[in-house]
């Protein structure tokens, strides 16, 4: 028998123009083998995302960017821990 230890990371981001929340983005971010980071875009309201697309994709580029950092730094964190035990 082992322990079997597992850390996910919940993220959430939102994309909101003039006080209007457009879009919400959602990523859980796991480290065990069996697991990987899923990411989700939700649009809240369809008229001002297509106002605002622009926006809204530089959003969700900079969420995606905010994921890739978390993924970098739960990895590694992993790694430590595998080699230390």
């Amino acid at each position: 028998m082992a322990l079997v230890k597992e850390k996910t990371v919940s993220l959430t981001g939102r994309s909101v123009v003039n006080n209007v929340e457009i879009a919400r983005f959602n990523a859980n971010v796991a480290t065990n083998n069996d697991s990987m980071t899923t990411t989700n875009t939700t649009i809240n309201n369809v008229e001002a995302y297509r106002k605002n697309i622009k926006q809204v994709r530089k959003d969700a580029d900079e969420f995606r960017e905010y994921v890739r950092a978390t993924e970098d730094s739960v990895y590694e964190d992993v790694a430590t821990e595998e080699t230390t035990e």
